[in-house]
């Protein structure tokens, strides 16, 4: 069982159950079912029931003795987190953050702000990345595995370039949302990503890269700015445009629409 897989079943088993992660939080090897019950003000066998599905899920178990027994106190099993998670901050678990992603990219959809500017896309934070993972490719969120050829993660940052929200790519991350880590440090992708941007794309397209440790695995985010309305960028002769989790060809009148400063999308 991989650290990841237990964060994303735990997110799920938590997802609009805030009291069940009340009872998350107090499982320390130490408490019994009774005592977290006591704390939080509610019953023993709802307590039991919460624990029995984070078992399921394998989140906990039964902190046992030297001879293999469950350890009880006052009659009542004393529960433990699962080894792999037992020091993950709790906000892993959280799921507060996709409401957050939501109320971002509704506002960055509608193309509005305070400032009348179209909103820049921000760096994700780690538990921020979990969320896009679990959650899957997007118009502005594109994952790309260790060992995408270079001239593709261009040829994507073109695509970005061409819309209004611009995007992020995820190298380092398999299509399914897997976080499975880079097979290079931010440096080592970072020159050969902008000599191809640099002699592949044009007009110039200025990106921003940035490396980030998520559950213990390094990832590097590669951010493109959004279209700014005066340049259609062409990779190696051809306008691309992002549509959905694709990239494409623009076609003529979608051509004639960006040198007339009209967003696609």
């Amino acid at each position: 069982m991989e650290i990841q897989e237990l964060v994303a079943r735990g997110r799920i088993l938590f997802s609009g159950a805030s009291a069940r992660l009340e009872v998350f939080k107090l499982v320390n090897g130490k408490r019994s079912a009774k005592e977290i019950a006591r704390k939080l003000g509610r019953s023993h066998n709802a307590i039991l029931n919460d624990l029995l599905k984070m078992k399921d899920l394998e989140l906990v178990s039964p902190k046992r003795d030297k001879n293999g027994k469950p350890i009880r106190k006052a009659d009542s099993i004393v529960y433990e987190k699962a080894p792999l998670i037992r020091h993950i901050p709790i906000s892993y678990f959280d799921d507060s953050t996709k409401i957050a992603r939501q109320k971002v990219k509704a506002k960055a959809l509608s193309g509005k702000s305070k400032s009348g500017k179209l909103p820049r896309l921000q760096m994700p934070s780690e538990t921020e990345i979990l969320d896009i993972c679990r959650h899957g490719e997007d118009q502005i969120y594109e994952f790309k595995a260790a060992g995408t050829d270079i001239q593709k993660l261009a040829k994507e940052s073109a695509a970005f370039a061409n819309t209004k929200l611009g995007g992020i790519i995820f190298y380092g991350v398999e299509d399914d949302g897997t976080i499975a880590g880079t097979d290079k440090r931010q440096q080592e992708l970072d020159q050969p990503l902008q000599n191809s941007i640099r002699n592949a794309i044009s007009p110039s397209l200025i990106i921003n890269i940035a490396e980030k440790d998520v559950l213990g695995h390094k990832i590097i985010l590669v951010r493109v700015p959004a279209w700014n309305r005066k340049d259609v960028y062409q990779y190696e002769g051809r306008v691309y445009i992002r549509l959905g989790t694709n990239a494409f060809i623009a076609q003529p009148e979608q051509t004639k629409k960006l040198h007339k400063g009209i967003p696609i999308i």
